[in-house]
């Protein structure tokens, strides 16, 4: 464990200022030799600083008032002056100056504004202006010739010691801690305040006694009546390499003990950089004729093996019940390790092909509470899950909203699932199996979001959908997330620069999508009385629905709230599995009766021999099929496309809007005619194409850019990825290095995604195939300038060049083709200033909204200006999205070049 230092004292401040102000090498030195004395090697921060509040908005980075001043560090300087003001609208008179908070020992620190928040709200009509921004500033000091320094803040996002940008612990999970190496000296430590209402955060230092941790693990599968339920069952390990210096190589595992026939399996050897925190996956395998009978908890002794020696974590195993919730693991899309909750249908089902109901959780809720709230009391014993069912219920640290990562993780989870139940290593081969299509797709609150986000967007998949008190897009679910309302950069930032960063959301908005679910029945639920999520937006849903002509079901229970357990009566199910719930879950569920298949939904589920069916996408990437289409290429991307598609005997007719390739798989014997082409000769599957006014058979391979490789800049994240960190420049290598360690670590912190990282001269045997960030310009990281020529930036001496436009002084994010399917996501400046201003783009803000790196508001390519950090988006020398062949397109930009 870290050695943690006791928090400073008057005493120790004012000796600081002593040895800080000594112009003699001599008095400095019995200086610190009176500070180790007291404190030891190093003494923390006794004071912070604060100055706050100012205005913000909610994306991760807007803009920060100090910056007209200098910036923090300019503005620092005065932090003793209580009569100096600075100008904010949150405060009376508009003025607010510098603030002291004594720092505790082992005390977290509160900052509360002296604020009427009541008046603003009352007046402005919203709690969004509740939403602000400051510093606060802290001195520790090393009191050694060098040391390596621990830091861990709790319920910030980011910290800076001098030039060092650390990651915070936003979401105070408690097991972070980042490393930075010192000299002897005083140090400042800027924080950077997201808060709303108030500001809880504790950081603590120390100095490091340890090479690295093995942090214990949290993602770990069950055992099912004593056996796994898969050949190879991932764990997540979390691995911190302590030194800020050197990499720890050659990380694997090996089993300490042998318990229940249970082993680890390492996979390859994994190394972490400097100061990262790394998940690394870990396998669990078992030999059944050495299991034992019965079903108990089991702990199982695993050792690290690194380069700099070994450690022992012990493994807790729990059994469960074949009848019991049981937590799986699986790597996921982006080969992370995650875990999803699941019960086996207690009944039995045609030919053992069970449906999943996929149930999604809401903000805080756990997956084995998800999966265990479908539950209900019959003659004094509890019965969870459904009769002919599986109940899954996965789950993914962050603010995803299901949406994005989260809606991969939930897919993959059901994949999952079907593979496991049907792999030769299931412990019970007679035993039902799991379908991996004709879903009902179920949540509650975020979940129930998430319901209708994964019914609009993998239709296909979709049986019947049950939401539950869902809202409909986050930006619109009261101040959650408004876009561009008190925000400082609101004051800078132009219509057209809105619009982009809009379209990176906007796939998002399910009421945009409802006419996909026509043909799936939908069950939409709310309590009358719930103000978490007003019943408004569930009303607002059915109408779309009922306009659509989509089969909706409308209930609002009267008395109700946001959560209950009991509808009617006792432990009879409550919301997520009442009787109401039950009836619709178990009509959708049973296996008996006329089935639609997923491709043909619609043509056996309507009356009239005319039917029309409406597929509406805003973003190729994530989105399924109907009636076995699917959108590969937009003629825009990333604007509205629709394909309406009528259906009589067997001729489908089309009529396209923004579409420029599509997928067709058609059942035989069905004639195809598209915006009045018909299309000949049709070999299913096939790849046809827009060409003027008619459409034509093509090659995919010969089409340019298509949905695996469509934006925005989060899909870098959407596969698995590492980080390539530039070395090239002696002068900029170690600071390119840190933010790789600063963005992996980011990741981890707010979506427990896997990283790894490299560097440049690397790459020639790990980058390829895969999806990369390149950290670095063409100077500095060997792998930019070829990324480079695919897209139409240019590094020249003086900067870039972005088609006919000259850019100086200016950072740059930018996706580029990894190749025919992959990604690159290059982040390089002119300066190291100006690369970082494109690294704060990663920076989370608060909860609930701490989403993980580039996920929110960042198009497919971003070029900040001198001005960026005053003004935020405001100061975007350009933003958009690259054409279908990664040309530059003016209608895709908020520039004009």
């Amino acid at each position: 464990m870290n050695t943690l230092v006791n928090s400073g004292s008057a005493d120790r401040a004012q000796l600081a200022a002593l040895y800080s102000s000594s112009g003699s090498k001599s008095k400095a030195k019995t200086c610190f030799k009176q500070a180790s004395k007291l404190d030891g090697k190093l003494s923390t921060v006794s004071q912070w600083h604060v100055l706050a509040p100012f205005i913000s908005g909610k994306p991760e980075y807007d803009g920060d008032p100090l910056e007209a001043m200098g910036g923090i560090r300019t503005v620092a300087d005065q932090r003793f002056n209580k009569k100096k003001v600075y100008h904010s609208e949150l405060a009376v008179a508009g003025q607010i100056s510098w603030m002291s908070y004594e720092q505790i020992e082992n005390q977290p620190v509160e900052i509360s504004p002296r604020i009427d928040w009541r008046d603003l709200i009352s007046s402005l009509g919203s709690m969004a202006v509740t939403e602000w921004q400051g510093w606060a500033v802290g001195e520790i000091s090393v009191n050694s010739e060098r040391e390596d320094v621990s830091v861990q803040c709790l319920g910030v996002p980011a910290v800076l010691v001098d030039d060092h940008l650390l990651a915070g612990d936003v979401y105070m999970r408690n097991f972070y801690r980042s490393s930075v190496s010192l000299p002897q000296g005083i140090h400042t430590v800027y924080v950077r305040l997201r808060a709303k209402v108030k500001q809880v955060f504790q950081c603590t230092f120390g100095v490091q006694d340890q090479d690295f941790e093995v942090h214990q693990p949290t993602v770990v599968p069950d055992l099912v009546d004593g056996f796994l339920i898969a050949k190879h069952m991932p764990v997540a390990m979390r691995i911190t390499n302590h030194s800020p210096m050197k990499w720890l190589n050659k990380v694997r595992f090996k089993s300490s003990s042998d318990v229940n026939g249970l082993a680890v399996d390492s996979g390859e050897e994994v190394n972490i950089a400097p100061g990262q925190t790394a998940i690394v996956p870990m396998y669990l395998s078992q030999d059944k004729d050495d299991s034992m009978d019965g079903c108990s908890d089991i702990s199982l002794k695993v050792k690290i093996l690194t380069s700099a020696g070994s450690k022992e974590v012990i493994l807790s195993i729990r059994c469960r019940k074949k009848h019991e919730s049981f937590i799986m693991t699986f790597r996921d899309h982006d080969a992370s390790v995650q875990q999803a909750a699941v019960i086996q249908p207690y009944g039995s089902c045609d030919l053992l092909e069970c449906r999943v109901i996929l149930t999604l959780h809401g903000t805080g809720v756990q997956a084995q509470n998800q999966a265990d709230s479908y539950k209900r009391m019959e003659e004094d014993e509890w019965i969870f899950g459904a009769e002919q069912a599986w109940v899954l219920a996965p789950t993914r640290h962050g603010a995803h909203n299901w949406e994005g990562p989260g809606s991969l993780t939930a897919i993959t989870a059901l994949k999952k699932l079907h593979q496991y139940t049907h792999d030769s290593n299931w412990p019970w081969p007679e035993s039902n199996k799991a379908m991996q299509d004709e879903v009902i797709f179920a949540g509650h609150s975020m979940g129930g979001h998430g319901a209708w986000h994964l019914a609009t967007h993998y239709p296909h998949l979709g049986k019947a959908v049950i939401s539950m008190a869902g809202w409909n897009t986050k930006e619109e679910y009261g101040d959650s997330n408004t876009f561009f309302m008190f925000d400082i950069s609101s004051s800078h930032t132009e219509p057209a620069v809105k619009n982009i960063l809009e379209m990176c959301f906007s796939e998002n908005d399910v009421d945009k999508l409802v006419s996909n679910l026509k043909g799936m029945p939908v069950l939409a639920r709310i309590g009358a009385d719930d103000r978490t999520v007003h019943p408004f937006f569930v009303r607002r849903m059915v109408r779309l629905l009922s306009e659509e002509d989509v089969d909706v079901t409308y209930s609002e229970l009267k008395r109700k709230e946001h959560w209950w357990w009991d509808t009617l009566k006792t432990n009879d199910g409550g919301v997520m599995n009442d009787p109401e719930v039950r009836a619709f879950m178990n009509k959708h569920a049973a296996s008996t009766g006329q089935s639609c298949p997923a491709t043909d939904r619609g043509r056996c589920s309507s009356s009239p021999s005319v039917e029309q069916y409406t597929l509406t996408v805003f973003n190729p990437a994530n989105g399924g099929y109907v009636h076995g289409f699917k959108i590969l290429q937009q003629s825009v991307p990333l604007r509205k496309s629709t394909i309406v598609m009528t259906f009589e005997n067997n001729l489908m007719k089309l009529s396209t809007t923004n579409v420029l390739t599509l997928s067709v798989d058609l059942p035989q014997g069905v004639s195809l005619v598209i915006d009045g082409s018909t299309i000949s000769n049709l070999d299913n599957p096939a790849t046809i194409c827009a060409n003027s006014t008619t459409w034509r058979i093509c090659d995919v391979e010969k089409i340019g850019r298509t949905m695996e490789t469509y934006g925005p800049a989060r899909r870098l994240a959407e596969k698995p990825f590492i980080i390539v960190a530039g070395t090239q420049l002696a002068t900029t290598k170690l600071r390119i290095l840190q933010f790789a360690v600063y963005l992996s670590n980011q990741f981890l912190l707010t979506s427990d995604t896997a990283v790894s990282i490299i560097e440049d001269d690397d790459h020639m045997t790990t980058a390829d195939g895969q999806n990369l960030i390149v950290i670095g310009n063409a100077t500095e990281n060997t792998l930019t300038e070829t990324l480079l020529s695919s897209i139409p930036i240019s590094q020249q001496d003086t900067g870039f060049r972005l088609d006919g436009c000259a850019l100086s002084d200016v950072g740059v994010l930018t996706l580029a083709p990894n190749g025919r399917d992959h990604l690159a996501l290059i982040l390089m400046g002119t300066s190291p200033e100006a690369l970082e201003d494109i690294i704060q783009l990663a920076t989370p803000t608060i909860p609930p909204m701490a989403r993980s790196p580039f996920s929110n508001m960042v198009p497919d390519f971003v070029i900040t200006g001198p001005e960026f950090r005053r003004r935020g988006s405001g100061g975007y020398r350009c933003a958009g999205f690259w054409g279908n062949s990664w040309e530059y397109r003016q209608e895709l930009a908020s520039c004009i070049c």
